[in-house]
Formats: C-alpha cells, structure tokens, sequence
C-alpha cells in the first residue's frame, strides 16, 4: 500500500516534467491550465484528508482469546465503528501483533468504504512461535484521499493482553504414585462413600443428596431427613521442581534447555490435573515461585500463565533450593524432579526423602545433546549415572530432537 503511494508521487513528478516539457512548445496559457487542475486536484485530496481526519469519528475494538499455545494461530477481528455522519474510503487499518513472527508483527488491512453511522468489521491470524505475555497494540488508522497522494496517520490506544503458553504432548503414563492419608480436621466432605473414604458424622439433609446415604435411626429420632458424611481418607500429592539456572541453559531458541524443561514441566501439570491430582510446582527462575496444591482447571492456567514467563535467570542451584523446601514436602507424596545430568549429585542428595515415604521421579535432560563439540567435555554422560538401590522410579531421559512423548511410553 505505501510502496503504491510512492509510485503516485513519481507519477506525479512525472506528469509536470511533462508539463514543462509540453509548456516550452507551447502557448503559456495551455500551461497554466494544466498547471492549475493538478494543483487543484492536489488541494483537494489534501483538504479531503484533513476533513476525514477531524471530522471522521472512528472507534476501534480488537477482539481476540486471551490464551493459545506456542506454535499455533492467534485469530483476530478488528471492528471499526463509524460513528460519524461522513462515510469513510479508503483507509488502511495496522495492528502491531507483539507475539506473531517477526514477519506478521505489523498488520495492515484495508477498509475501502464503511459507512456512516456503520460497523464494519475483518479478521485475520497470525502464527505465534514464541511463548510468553504479550501486549498486542495500538492501532494505527492511515487515511487516504481517493487519489492516494495524501494521507494522515491517527493512533488509538487499544491494547489486549495474550498469554502464549508452552506447548504440551502427550503422556501415555507416569510411574505409580505414593498415596497419601489425610487427617479428620479440615478435610472437604463427601456425598459418595468408596474404599478411598471414611465414615465420619452426620448433618441435615440438603437437595440433591442421594437417599441411600440417609441415617435413618437419627432420622426417626430428631425428625428431619439426616444424611451420613464421609472424608476422604486416602488421596495423591505431586510436587513438580526444576531450576532454571541461567548457567546451565545449554542450546539456543526453541532448543535449550529452559523450554524442553517448560514444556515438560506443562505436560506432566497437565497430565496430573486433568486426573484430578493435587499439584504444587516450586521453582526458581531468578526469584522462587511456588504455587501451592491444588486441583482442577482453574490450577492448570495458573500453573500455564507461570510457564509462560519464566525465563532463566536463576543463580542459585538445584542442591540449594531442594534444602530450602525438603522439610515442606508432604510426607507419602511424590516428587518430580525436572533436571539435566549436570545436577546428578543432587539427586543423590534426594534420597533421603525414602524415610519420610516421599517417591522420586526423576525426569534428566542429557547436556551432551544440547551443546556443541568443543563443550560437551565439560558435561557428563548417561552412562555414568547410576542410582544407588532402593530409588523408586528409574530416570527418564530426554535428548534435544528427539521425541518428548517416547520416553513416557516404557511406563
């Protein structure tokens, strides 16, 4: 569009050389009549630019999802509303789209006509390689006059927020997990009774509960349907840890170690929520993070958001952060350890959690396959990693370019 508007000034310049060139075989009153309707015709398109620009009232509204994963489309619609009495023609609309490639970034689309007192309305999508938050905006609004020699540009200040999340795969399954009992304080009640769940009291019946589960001896004698409560006596805990030691962060891009540890550390969270797991992550990506137990779908965008943005920016190490936290594990819990080989001797260091029923998981990201050459000696390899007896699960392996999704298929 603004290459074109290049061209028109060339053409421009182009049709008075010509008009010189004419004017000099010429009488000077031909001239000056040629002269005077393209000044006019100038004129006019600037003073019809001018008008578009103070009288034109557009409102601009950018609609968009809040979320999607990396490597996929982001679909926008950007509405114009014209509510002024003038039509507008002609008008090129660019949104800056923070979190699309480097060549969607700047979208330009062209409106030709909307009318007076109209809505108009165009989407598009851009492909978003990247995770993170974005901040999508402003807009700009380039308004031509109908021959395109002049146009004047306005702002409008609207901006909308979109987390790109990590992308996840798919996990087949994990290792078993160690279960839990709770105490009788504190704990949620439940309608259904099972082999996981406990008998513990009574209260007044409330719509909705099953008869079945009415007590019908404190019935008869105060009155009033009673219901028999049960708490849930056996459940899981999963702690998920990893470090993103900024140090430590082998290989480049989308091939480093930081986003194979994210997009593990989404997959194995998401994995575990959806089968209504509670879940905690602590973390250190320059400041520790720890987002504590919970469940259910509003846990998992929290967990994402915070995927999201963490960046390696840790200086601290695997070792100090397990003795910062270890005496806040739960006991009977598991422990997921996202780690590369380079922190072997901290795992190590884990096994005393075996006294407290705590099981390890150990998730190792091999170094060797994120280096170059001349860097690998300083990492170790797989073949000198061996657990001492009585470590639960064995390690699960990863390597850069390989599938993430095979090594959980052995399980």
């Amino acid at each position: 569009m603004f290459k074109l508007f290049r061209w028109k000034w060339i053409f421009l310049l182009v049709v008075l050389a010509f008009d010189f060139i004419i004017a000099i075989r010429t009488q000077r009153e031909f001239f000056f009549f040629f002269f005077w309707i393209l000044l006019s015709f100038s004129v006019l398109s600037f003073l019809w630019v001018i008008i578009e620009y103070f009288l034109i009232n557009l409102q601009v509204e950018r609609r968009v999802v809040g979320k999607i994963e990396e490597d996929d489309y982001l679909e926008i619609e950007a509405v114009i509303h014209n509510k002024s009495r003038l039509p507008v023609f002609n008008f090129v609309l660019e949104d800056f789209v923070s979190c699309a490639s480097a060549q969607e970034r700047q979208q330009r689309k062209l409106f030709e006509y909307v009318k007076a007192s109209a809505i108009s309305s165009l989407k598009y999508r851009v492909w978003c390689p990247l995770r993170g938050r974005y901040k999508i905006g402003p807009f700009c609004a380039y308004l031509f006059d109908p021959w395109g020699f002049f146009f004047l540009r306005k702002q409008y200040e609207v901006y909308s927020e979109v987390y790109v999340y990590p992308q996840t795969f798919y996990i087949k399954r994990m290792p078993s997990l160690v279960k839990g009992s709770a105490p009788w304080f504190g704990i949620e009640t439940s309608r259904i009774s099972g082999d996981e769940h406990e008998f513990y009291g009574i209260r007044e019946y409330q719509r909705g509960d099953p008869i079945k589960k009415i007590h019908w001896f404190t019935t008869a004698r105060k009155n009033k349907l009673i219901i028999k409560q049960f708490q849930r006596q056996v459940f899981y805990r999963v702690t998920i840890l990893f470090n993103l030691d900024k140090e430590s962060n082998y290989g480049e891009g989308k091939e480093s170690v930081i986003e194979y540890t994210v997009k593990i550390a989404a997959s194995v969270a998401k994995y575990y929520l959806e089968q209504d797991i509670s879940l905690e992550i602590i973390a250190h990506t320059g400041e520790i993070v720890h987002l504590p137990f919970n469940k259910g779908e509003e846990h998992l965008e929290d967990v994402l958001r915070f995927l999201a943005i963490a960046q390696a920016e840790s200086r601290v190490s695997l070792g100090e952060i397990f003795e910062e936290f270890s005496r806040f594990l739960p006991n009977d819990s598991t422990l997921i350890v996202i780690m590369t080989d380079t922190d072997w001797q901290q795992l190590l260091a884990m096994l005393s959690l075996k006294s407290r029923n705590i099981s390890i998981v150990p998730l190792i990201l091999l170094s060797a396959s994120f280096v170059t050459a001349t860097e690998k000696k300083s990492v170790i390899s797989e073949v000198q990693m061996k657990l001492p007896a009585g470590f639960g699960a064995p390690p699960i392996f990863f390597s850069r370019g390989e599938s993430l999704e095979e090594p959980f298929y052995k399980y």
